[in-house]
């Protein structure tokens, strides 16, 4: 009689333990759910068996370390625990300890050979350590599941930067097919018809993606440059001003674009101005923004500033044969004395001789003033 009120007392504790601890797991996975996490711990660590649970409220709370413990309690009690084994390799990617998530996603793979994800996750691995098989493990992914977004994502990118366009663009309509406002497949698609120079093509992604009110500083600068080169001179200016007022008035190269956008207008006042800020901020060498602003003086009849800047072109070039050849032009402009233009072109001729481009000009020119220089002496 006793012996079996024992095992009823037995039967009894172990019941409203087990009572207790659904109970604790219930509250804590409510607590989880509403992002209480700390006191979601608490309810966990009542029942003694819910390590997987607490490993990921640490995770939650960003405290990877304790995380990581909690992870390991849990393969030690249950090494099979699939879940358990997929979430602690992802936070081992995360936390760039990826000899160990290789590892564990391999194994992983091994035992689910049909399962997309774990290949994916082999290919994130990869592509951290700049391990050219990256791509295979993409690609193996793509093979079991077509639309993998986040694998053709990547595979796409890749092969955009390695500019096989061809490639991509069927990858990337393949993605715009499952989403049409992905805002990485609409930059992909963008990238790729503006290295490909085809700016209407880049110009027709950039204004979706302006559309769902993307603003960053390549999308700004790319569409400046496809503006600028459809003639579309007052978005380009538009494009750079943003770029200006609203990230940093300090870069060279948004000044120099918005200088020969305005040049393109004939605002030769603007474009000066910014040509010559763009010229101050840039480090060396120059010779682009110097060989432009000479441009600019062309235009404006300025010819005495035009010889200055191409003198300093020259000076810190002495083999820039289109920046010695228009100086020799712009002293033929400015100077009113033959002889004194003649030197010019000579010096052109002595350096470049034979093979210089403008050779032809040079001494058709050279004859010319000689001739000119003749009949004034008769």
């Amino acid at each position: 009689m006793r012996k079996n009120f024992l095992a009823f007392i037995l039967l009894l504790t172990l019941f409203q333990a087990s009572s207790q601890n659904d109970e604790a797991l219930v509250i804590g996975d409510r607590l989880y759910a509403l992002g209480n996490y700390t006191q979601a711990i608490i309810e966990y660590e009542k029942t003694g068996i819910a390590n997987a649970k607490i490993a990921k409220c640490y995770e939650a709370l960003g405290n990877n370390t304790k995380a990581i413990q909690y992870y390991k309690l849990t393969l030690l009690e249950h090494p099979d625990a699939t879940i358990p084994k997929y979430n602690y390799g992802k936070l081992l990617l995360k936390t760039a300890q990826y000899d160990k998530a290789d590892s564990l996603f391999n194994a992983l793979e091994k035992e689910y050979p049909n399962n997309p994800n774990f290949p994916y996750h082999l290919g994130l691995i990869r592509e951290k350590q700049k391990d050219s098989t990256a791509r295979n493990h993409f690609e193996r992914v793509l093979t079991m599941d077509s639309t993998h977004q986040n694998a053709l994502y990547k595979l796409s990118r890749m092969l955009v930067e390695k500019r096989q366009f061809e490639s991509a663009t069927h990858l990337v309509a393949s993605g715009l097919e499952s989403d049409p406002n992905s805002i990485r497949f609409l930059n992909l698609e963008a990238l790729i018809h503006f290295y490909g120079k085809n700016y209407h093509g880049a110009l027709s992604a950039y204004k979706r993606l302006v559309a769902l009110n993307q603003s960053t500083v390549q999308l700004h600068e790319n569409l400046a440059v496809c503006f600028r080169n459809t003639l579309q001179l007052e978005k380009a200016i538009e494009q750079y001003t943003i770029l200006i007022n609203e990230y940093d008035d300090q870069t060279s190269e948004w000044h120099y674009g918005l200088g020969i956008t305005y040049m393109s207008q004939k605002d030769y006042e603007k474009a000066r101005r910014h040509i010559e800020i763009a010229i101050l901020l840039k480090d060396l060498p120059i010779e682009d923004e110097h060989m432009t602003l000479s441009f600019l003086f062309s235009a404006t009849k300025d010819y005495r500033s035009q010889m200055e800047v191409l003198n300093k072109v020259v000076n810190n070039s002495p083999q820039n044969e289109r920046a010695m050849y228009y100086l020799a032009a712009a002293a033929d402009n400015y100077f009113e004395d033959n002889a004194t233009v003649i030197p010019f072109y000579e010096r052109y001729l002595k350096i470049f001789g034979e093979k210089g481009r403008f050779r032809e000009f040079a001494k058709q020119r050279i004859k010319d003033l000689k001739t000119e220089l003749h009949f004034k002496k008769d």
